[in-house]
């Protein structure tokens, strides 16, 4: 007979197998958190590094677009000189900011050897430039000529990512960092801002509050401006006082700073200057210390600005003054701008298209010519420079010889 086996040893048994299960799967959980956990860091650590890298990559882009930029201003000054020297009446005003963009396809069209050194030659044989064919078909060459082409220069052009840059003139501006001891400045300035928010499609922002519920006319606006610079603390205007009282309603109340502005930024730190003015005139203001309107580049504002400093009383009605901006407007695109200062000034008392009479005769227009110019020489540079998504934006100031007045990387 078979003996009955016992059940009270394989119990514990059982019990010790469900021990190891758990600690088994314990273990397994814990590896599996800890490879994902390193796993997901060390994709966010290589995301990063490559953020990081592209983050500089699209940087030393945009820094491509500035240099790029001085190029084309580099090689104005060619252009300059040549046509100094072969135009002696009514020269063309070419401008190569204008015509050339800043883009790194440009770039890289050039630098790929897109015309070399021999067919840069071949297209200019019959000009100016390269020299013109003499009574006997030889042509003479002209030294000052010489063909550039980057198209055997090692690695040049081969880059990733993308580069481009706007260029805006500030003399297509009116200027508001003015010496405060000059009072003829003090009065231009005056004058055009004057002008400039005259319109009354611009009469509910200087009739309504701020959002301190303040109320800023047009002429207080123009005072604040003149304070802040001016190195007195007596208020201008009509209200005597404290210029720095007008800051007194702020949470962070500061004094008028008493000095010219640094930059373009600092102009909304005056009284009365808010984002609403800013969306209205921001784009027709600077600081950057030009003299002169560019009667080419200026926008509708401006222009009609300054004319209307000018123009003999009664000024025109809205609808002629429409007229004469667009007659103005049509000229500069269809002739690439006027030529020189009385070009401008001939075309508008001259006729047919536009007949002005200006204020006090000759005197009027010599004033006039003293405050316009058909050349710039100061600018604003946005650069951008984009790469695998990742992009970046440095803006400078710059004068057309290179020089940076303002630098800011975004």
């Amino acid at each position: 007979m078979t003996p009955r086996r016992s059940t009270t040893v394989q119990e514990p048994l059982r019990g010790r197998k469900g021990v190891a299960l758990i600690i088994v799967l314990t273990v397994v959980v814990i590896l599996t958190t800890i490879s994902v956990e390193y796993q997901y860091e060390s994709r966010v650590y290589l995301q990063s590094t490559g953020n990081f890298r592209d983050r500089t990559r699209s940087l030393y882009l945009a820094k491509s677009a500035i240099e790029f930029t001085r190029l084309i201003f580099y090689l104005q000054n060619t252009v300059d000189q040549m046509i100094r020297r072969f135009w002696s009446k009514n020269p063309p005003n070419i401008q190569l900011w204008q015509i050339i963009p800043i883009d790194s396809d440009m770039a890289k069209a050039v630098a790929g050897g897109m015309f070399g050194a021999e067919e840069q030659e071949g297209l200019l044989s019959n000009t100016l430039l390269g020299g013109k064919p003499d009574a006997e078909g030889k042509r003479e060459e002209n030294k000052d000529f010489k063909p550039i082409s980057f198209g055997t220069a090692e690695g040049f052009g081969e880059f990733e990512g993308h580069f481009h840059a706007d260029i805006v003139d500030e003399e297509s501006k009116i200027n508001v960092n003015i010496r405060p001891g000059n009072s003829k400045e003090v009065n231009i300035m005056k004058a055009e801002l004057e002008r400039l928010f005259s319109p009354q499609k611009y009469n509910p922002l200087f009739e309504n509050p701020d959002r301190h519920g303040q109320y800023h006319d047009r002429q207080e606006i123009i005072a604040a401006i003149v304070d802040w610079i001016d190195p007195d603390d007596q208020r201008s205007g009509f209200e005597a006082g404290d210029e720095s009282s007008r800051y007194d309603y702020l949470d962070d109340r500061y004094p008028s700073k008493n000095h010219l502005f640094d930059s373009l930024d600092e102009v909304q730190l005056v009284s009365g200057i808010d984002d609403r003015f800013w969306r209205f005139f921001g784009e027709s203001l600077t600081v950057y210390r030009t003299s002169r309107i560019n009667i080419n580049t200026c926008g509708v504002e401006v222009l009609r600005a300054l004319l209307e400093q000018f123009i003999q009383e009664p000024l025109p009605n809205e609808q002629e003054m429409q007229r004469i901006i667009d007659a103005i407007m049509d000229f500069r695109l269809q002739n690439g701008g006027f030529w020189n200062e009385d070009g401008f000034i001939n075309y508008i008392t001259g006729g047919p298209e536009v007949v002005l009479e200006l204020k006090d005769g000759a005197s009027g227009k010599t004033a006039l010519r003293n405050l316009i110019t058909v050349n710039s020489g100061v600018f604003t540079v946005k650069a951008i420079g984009e790469i695998n998504g990742v992009s970046r934006t440095i803006k400078v100031v710059m004068t057309k010889k290179g020089n940076l007045l303002y630098y800011r990387e975004e």
